[in-house]
């Protein structure tokens, strides 16, 4: 099949599939088409294809009925949950089409007529997922005020113009694949215009060559006034094969303090204060499995970057997210509980659970953002998948860098973006202890074990390239 007559073929099978809330999203295709490649050529490639995604799902649209946020000019679905509930209907088989971004260390599905979300990333060195990835289509009793529901999906979500999900999660966007030259993929998904005082792109970029992949996102205000507003990704997670987090999950952030969203374990802070980070009145609450009801809260003032990351230390699964802090401020985690954790049966039909790490403009949703009329925001991302190096103790482009005691000896282990070599020092105290080659790749992480480490203070993990230059480090 030509470039032409694929694009012409996906675009036909979304108009033809029609949408449970709105339109089918819109799929184009921009740019050239992809080289004729050799087999060896195509294992190193990076490429953009069409795919389909059956789920059960259930009737929403019997549910729904139209709404509008006259603030946002905002056109919405509200959903009557407590009816649903009560009537209990059973969900059906329904087909969505999917683009697909594939390297050889990633593979990438998008779903444009859900919410234009980034739906699963496979690891494909280890066969882990990155991301939850909800089995069903099933309304939640959860959502912004006044929408009455919301559809955990899982993969990234795009939560526009309010906190709690927004109102876009839920809409199909329109898909651009803007660049396919073998070398690089980039997808635009594109909220459509309707009419509402904002929108938003985001593109998805792959690389040959690299395990990482990259977000851009766009926020546009389209009137002639400013507008005071909320946008936050969600990415709900479940690294690993089990689509499952486990009680060893570990939130890593770059902060000794957090600021309470919202818990029912009443021993913690209320709404809005402080908590000590990580360690809580004795509890490591980094740990999942140290958590008691469900849990939220902020990085506090603000995110303070470049980095965070969530790792299951059962699975060996985990993924970094390397980011701008001074124009993304908030950076916020959310977990179901694990002793008296939310029941799955709220949102799926399975024993499958997740946890969230959010990304917003203002640093808290108790804050907003501000766009004057007419002006955009826009800012890049990387996100890193992990596997095989126990933890994550600092990430930023290059990769991600883990260390952690055994006795009197230090495990270390790197993960990186790209195919990497340098060396590794150890100090301590500006005392050289040991200097260690490196040589990984995404696929394949360097792990080296320090015999009988002893150091009067901290060490201090210094990684460099072949020039000399340092990458990352950590102390």
């Amino acid at each position: 099949m030509s470039f032409e007559h694929f694009a012409h073929w996906l675009l036909a099978g979304a108009l033809a599939l029609g949408a449970w809330i709105a339109p089918a999203a819109e799929i184009k295709f921009l740019g050239s088409q992809p080289p004729l490649l050799n087999q060896r050529e195509a294992a190193r490639s990076v490429r953009v294809y069409a795919e389909t995604v059956t789920l059960p799902t259930y009737p929403i649209e019997q549910y729904q009925s139209s709404a509008f946020d006259p603030v946002y000019q905002w056109r919405y679905q509200r959903f009557d949950y407590d009816r649903f509930r009560d009537e209990a209907p059973k969900p059906t088989a329904r087909t969505y089409h999917a683009l697909v971004m594939e390297n050889e260390y990633l593979r990438i599905t998008l779903l444009p007529e859900l919410g234009g979300r980034i739906w699963r990333v496979v690891h494909k060195p280890t066969g882990a997922d990155v991301f939850y990835r909800n089995e069903v289509v099933k309304p939640t009793p959860w959502g912004p005020p006044g929408m009455g529901g919301w559809l955990n999906v899982g993969g990234i979500e795009w939560g526009l113009p309010v906190v709690e999900h927004g109102y876009a999660w839920g809409v199909p966007w329109d898909a651009t694949v803007e660049r396919s030259d073998g070398g690089t993929v980039t997808v635009a998904l594109t909220l459509p215009d309707d009419g509402q005082a904002l929108t938003a792109t985001i593109r998805v970029t792959l690389r040959a060559g690299e395990g990482s992949f990259e977000i851009a996102p766009t926020v546009t205000n389209l009137t002639g006034s400013a507008v005071d507003f909320d946008f936050w990704h969600n990415a709900m997670l479940a690294p690993g094969k089990a689509n499952h987090p486990s009680a060893a999950t570990r939130f890593v952030l770059p902060t000794d303090v957090v600021t309470i969203h919202s818990t029912a374990d009443l021993t913690l802070p209320s709404a809005n204060q402080p908590m000590s980070w990580p360690i809580y009145a004795g509890r490591d609450l980094s740990r999942l499995g140290a958590w008691r009801d469900y849990l939220g809260f902020f990085e506090r003032p603000a995110a303070h970057g470049p980095f965070v990351a969530l790792y299951d230390e059962a699975q060996d699964a985990g993924v970094a997210r390397v980011f701008p802090a001074e124009t993304v401020r908030g950076s916020k985690v959310f977990g179901l509980g694990w002793r008296k954790s939310l029941p799955s049966e709220l949102y799926t039909d399975d024993d499958s659970a997740y946890v969230e790490l959010h990304a917003g403009l203002a640093p808290t949703f108790f804050e907003q953002a501000t766009l004057s009329g007419g002006a955009s925001v826009s800012w890049r991302e990387v996100w890193l998948p992990l596997g095989g190096i126990g933890g994550v103790r600092t990430a930023n482009t290059v990769g991600a860098l883990n260390w952690r005691r055994q006795g009197d000896d230090v495990q270390i282990g790197f993960q990186p973006a790209r195919s990497f070599a340098g060396e590794l020092l150890i100090m301590d105290n500006a005392v050289e202890l040991a200097r260690l080659p490196v040589k990984a790749t995404p696929a394949q992480p360097w792990m080296q074990t320090l015999a009988a480490v002893d150091a009067a203070g901290p060490l201090h993990l210094i990684l460099q390239d072949t020039t000399g230059a340092v990458v990352l480090e950590s102390r």
